[in-house]
């Protein structure tokens, strides 16, 4: 009683301190005042400038060039000037730099690299450049630096530059007399002349947004908005965007922009890539005033009657005088679903053609204009702050008596394991389908939880025979894998290799699995700290110490039957909650089920197979030649799995565990697709619901189940979550402590007693659960974009020629030790060339690792059976 009194403070406190951060409600949008550009020497008040250059180097703000009208509005007479001076901005103070452009300069493209600015082409009063130069601030002088790098192919101004990976890219953008329809790209690295690609289809463009973003595929360029302008001529304002897949280089004309239901016009907005599938656009100038100033202007410049001037100049100054300034909108697009939404409507004016860039997480936007003629110094830092949501009293409530319920489980059955054979097997006191349901729950996990409808929401269904194939892979296990390892009462899946082969086998086969295992732990504890971070704020590697020091907890006490009862209790859960959220994800949409199924089939939603014969992709014959091989791997040679036969006493007590994860895989992986994809009509009819700060695409369901599903029942789907990963990471820390025990202590140190061996079977729970959670937080701090790929990766590179070892043991006679250790030798050197030196997908690493191992390995076996004779 004290000890379960000692456990239930523990996750009481922590559960309260988990609840303090996520009481802070979080603002849409966080947006700072940094000082104001100062006045030009000699003028009191600072105006502001159109069009400056800069960006961000070594952690230094510095901007420069511009134009404004310093003598007076153009209407009235004022001359544009354009600029040369430069801005620093240190210490949260601005101060003009000793260092000038090479001539007044505005209206150029700017990125930032890690060599410093690059300012492309841009314009002054005499011509229109196609200079390209870098500033770069030396933090060693304080002052800023000027390299010269290649010329333009043509003169451009009013144009966009992004950059990906080596290389710049120029889209767009105007000469001295129109807009052109150029494209091209600079090697940041050889830096010897400008590449020109495939001009961008449909009119040219200038005064328009480009940025990069992740889409279904891959990422693509997007280019939005803009003018059309001819010398002398009515300039054409541009409704749609495109888009340029980098890996196909191809354009696409994406479509008009549509924001309630009527078609946009955005010229001169500043854009930012935000999230894992959002672009966010700042403000932009509509066509409607315009126009009518751009008609004005052109009857001016042909009119001969004085008296018709005047009045054009008098509606002309009433316009500019009384110009409502342009749009306070901040637009979102959503990349995925292919929807514009109005994310924010601010108070204050928006101001277009001014220098923008993004640092960390703030984008900034540095002076531009406000109206027609009228600057403004301010600078201004945004940041999309939508990360997390109150997660609510009764949400925590439910949360903390879950965790609690399986630490309690832990502790019910810590009075039964008397024995190690209690620890790894039960003791025989384990019926079937709980073990059946436990193998299908630590199958299940958080992985394919949150990772299933995240790539169905972003993909379509071809991940979906990945699934299909680990019932495809039944009968095989059945009836090769489970007679051997029961006819042989082992306690591991890898002293069959030794009673096979030798030690060395079963040494490398044990091994390999602790490894997988380990990377497994770091995925499945981040995965669900990810979504609870979201959820309510709090830091994922505090998420990360919470589960795993409560999972560690319960595993080193409980042992198997601790683990296999929380999973029977967590696929009761995760189960019964999916389903919920499909009935209330189609409650709650507009479109009738038929009308759902129309519009993702017409998408390509529901794409089943690429019956291309192309390795590199997620075709067909990847999905299921690779998931043949993962599922004969896991579910045959995976100690996690094949500890859940052993705890049957019989063949067919065994193959009955089987065949209830079997049957359950079909209909749950056609409610885990089904979510991603009703999630993908969800967030189409409503894009605005989906944060652009979700910067994981495996937080999308996590983020549906807390902002849309009813308090309480949200709560006890989080928690649902949390005892996916840790009954998945129970499962990891029970059966390595059972490998590490059985493969390798007792073979140095057969003589150990049973009591002491339980002992150290804690211990190596203990010490397996730390170096997991050590793993997770530094993948935390890494840019993984999608864990389930990960989760594959690990499972092909590490396990992958251990299934080549099985079979070769099970289905010849003729393999020996040495033949089959060589094979596993060239299998291990076959995946590690294709993975690193070839593009072949992740997903056939364990197809490799399996096919090469057999072969080599009975090659092998071959040559030294002859040699030996």
């Amino acid at each position: 009683m004290k000890r379960i009194k000692n456990i239930l403070i523990v996750v009481l406190a922590v559960l309260a301190f988990a609840q303090s951060f996520g009481q802070e409600a979080v603002n849409k949008l966080d947006i700072v005042s940094l000082p104001s550009l100062p006045a030009e020497k000699g003028v009191d008040t600072s105006l502001g400038y159109a069009g400056m250059l800069g960006g961000v180097h070594n952690e230094v703000v510095v901007v420069a060039g511009g134009a404004n009208f310093p003598n007076g509005l153009p209407w009235e007479g004022g001359k544009k000037v354009w600029s040369k001076n430069i801005y620093i901005l240190e210490s949260n103070h601005w101060r003009l730099s000793s260092k000038e452009l090479p001539i007044p300069l505005a209206y150029s493209a700017s990125v930032s690299t890690e060599n410093g600015i690059l300012c492309i082409g841009g314009d002054n009063e005499e011509y229109t450049s196609d200079k390209v130069f870098l500033l770069s601030y030396n933090s060693t002088t304080n002052e800023v630096e000027i390299t010269e790098y290649p010329e333009l192919p043509e003169p451009i101004a009013y144009t966009s530059a992004v950059v990906l990976e080596d290389f710049v890219y120029v889209v767009g953008g105007k000469n001295s007399k129109n807009s052109i329809n150029s494209f091209y790209r600079l090697n940041l690295k050889s830096k010897q002349k400008w590449e020109k690609l495939t001009d961008f289809p449909g009119p040219p463009r200038a005064v328009h947004s480009a940025v990069i973003q992740e889409t279904s595929t891959n990422k693509k360029l997007f280019v939005i908005g803009g003018r059309n302008q001819k010398s002398g001529q009515k300039s054409q304002t541009l409704t749609n965007y495109l888009s340029y897949d980098f890996k196909k280089q191809t354009w696409q004309d994406e479509g008009d922009i549509i924001i309630n239901d009527k078609s946009r016009v955005l010229m001169g907005a500043s854009p930012e890539a935000m999230g894992s599938m959002h672009i966010i656009l700042y403000g932009g100038s509509d066509e409607v005033l315009f126009d009518e100033l751009e008609n004005i202007s052109l009857q001016l410049d042909t009119t001969q009657n004085d008296a018709i001037a005047e009045s054009l100049k008098v509606r002309r100054n009433n316009i500019l005088n009384n110009h409502p300034g342009f749009s306070k909108d901040i637009l979102g697009y959503n990349t995925i679903t292919k929807k514009w939404f109005v994310y924010d409507s601010l108070t204050t004016k928006i101001p277009v053609t001014a220098l923008a860039f993004k640092h960390n997480d703030d984008f900034t936007i540095v002076s531009g204009e406000l109206s027609p003629g009228i600057r403004t110094p301010n600078v201004k830092t945004f940041k999309i702050a939508e990360a997390a949501h109150p997660f609510g009293i009764i949400n925590y409530t439910v949360l903390a008596l879950y965790l609690l319920i399986s630490v309690l489980i832990g502790l019910y059955f810590a009075r039964k394991q008397k024995s190690t054979k209690d620890y790894f097997t039960g003791g025989g006191r384990i019926p079937w389908w709980a073990s059946g349901l436990s193998v299908f729950g630590t199958l299940l996990s958080a992985i394919t939880f949150m990772a299933i409808p995240a790539k169905a929401f972003v993909t379509d269904w071809s991940f979906f025979f990945l699934n299909i194939t680990a019932i495809l892979i039944t009968p095989v296990i059945a009836f090769i894998f489970i007679p051997f390892f029961n006819k042989l009462k082992i306690k591991t899946a890898y002293e069959y290799l030794e009673d096979r082969f030798n030690y060395k086998a079963r040494a490398f086969g044990s091994l390999s699995f602790i490894l997988f295992q380990l990377g497994r732990i770091g995925i499945v504890l981040l995965l669900p700290s990810l979504a609870i971070s979201i959820v309510t704020g709090i830091p994922v590697e505090t998420s990360i110490i919470i589960m795993g020091l409560l999972c560690i907890l319960y595993t080193t006490f409980g042992g198997i039957e601790a683990v296999i009862w929380t999973d029977v209790m967590q696929v009761v859960v995760l189960l019964g909650g999916s389903i919920l959220a499909v009935i209330w994800i189609m409650l709650h949409t507009e479109t009738s089920f038929v009308d759902m199924i129309s519009y993702a089939s017409e998408r390509d939603k529901f794409n089943l197979t690429n019956m291309e014969f192309n390795f590199t992709e997620s075709t067909f014959w990847v999905v299921f030649l690779g998931g043949l091989a993962s599922a004969m791997v896991t579910q045959g040679t995976d100690q996690t799995i094949v500890q859940r036969f052993l705890t049957s006493s019989s063949i067919k007590d065994s193959q009955k565990t089987l065949y209830t994860n079997a049957v359950l895989t079909l209909p749950a992986t056609i409610i885990f697709f089904g979510i991603g994809t009703l999630l993908f009509i969800f967030y189409t009819e409503m894009p605005n619901a989906l944060s652009p700060a979700i910067s994981n695409n495996d937080s999308i369901f996590p983020w549906y189940i807390v902002r849309e599903l009813p308090i309480g029942v949200s709560g006890l789907l989080v928690a649902g979550i949390f005892s996916a990963a840790m009954s998945s990471i129970s499962s990891s820390l029970n059966s390595v402590s059972t490998a590490y025990c059985n493969d390798f202590h007792s073979h140095f140190k057969p003589n150990v007693s049973d009591m002491k061996l339980l002992r150290i079977a804690r211990m190596a729970t203990i010490i397996t659960g730390v170096l997991g959670l050590l793993l997770a937080l530094w993948m935390a701090s890494s840019n993984i974009k999608s864990l389930w790929d990960q989760f594959y990766r690990f499972l092909g590179l590490f396990t992958g020629g251990l299934g080549g070892m099985f079979l070769l043991g099970m289905l010849t006679k003729k393999a020996n030790a040495k033949g089959t250790l060589l094979g596993l030798l060239v299998s291990a050197i076959v995946i590690w060339y294709i993975s690193v030196f070839t593009e072949i997908s992740f997903l056939m690493y364990s197809f490799f690792g399996v096919v090469s191992c057999f072969t080599f390995g009975y090659v092998f076996s071959l040559i030294f059976s002859k040699k030996s004779s």
